[in-house]
Order: structure tokens, then C-alpha cells, then sequence
């Protein structure tokens, strides 16, 4: 781990859990995504409480981006919307030439 630990929760687990966590233990392919996801260096080599870390921060990470994702989903709306209301009012303004004769 990168930072001081601070606290060290409990963490209750399913039996699903258990069976995802030998999943991460046994298989290669998993191993090796969650290192490239976490930047966890070798989860074979590394504690049961190091790898529930890389999985948490994985999945915070992915909360993050999803938060991102429709924060900017809402501003691109919003900035959208105004555009709409500024093309609505330049159509209903007369032109600079309509009074010249």
C-alpha cells in the first residue's frame, strides 16, 4: 500500500465473496487485471488484507468515474440547453438591417 493506514475494519464476506476471493488467488487472468487496475505490483505475492485494499480502491476508483462520467453527462445537457435558449432568442431578434430602406 501507497498510504499510512489509518484504521483496519472489519470486513464481513458472503460465501460469494469467498469463492471471488479464491478466484483472484488461483487465476492468472484475474490476478493480472487487478494489478493493471490497481497498480497492485504482484497479487500473488501480497496479504489477503492487500488485496481486499486493491479491490476496494478498484471499485472506489470506478465509483469515481461513473460520478465523473454523469457529472460532465450534466453539464454537456445544461451547456446544450443554453445554446438552445441563445439560438431561440437570436431567431426571434430582429436583424440589424430590417429598419434601412
Amino acid at each position: 500500500m501507497r498510504a499510512a493506514i489509518v484504521r483496519r475494519p472489519s470486513l464481513p464476506l458472503t460465501e460469494r465473496d469467498e469463492r471471488d476471493l479464491a478466484l483472484l488467488a488461483s487465476s492468472p487472468e484475474y490476478r493480472e487485471a487487478l494489478a493493471r487496475l490497481s497498480g497492485l505490483e504482484s497479487p500473488s505475492s501480497v496479504s489477503e488484507a492487500a488485496v481486499l485494499h486493491a479491490v476496494f480502491e478498484v471499485g472506489i476508483a470506478t465509483i469515481r468515474s461513473a460520478v465523473e462520467e454523469a457529472s460532465y453527462a450534466l453539464l454537456a445537457a445544461e451547456q446544450a440547453s443554453a445554446a438552445a435558449q441563445l439560438r431561440a432568442e437570436a431567431r426571434r431578434r430582429t436583424p440589424s438591417w430590417a429598419h434601412e430602406e
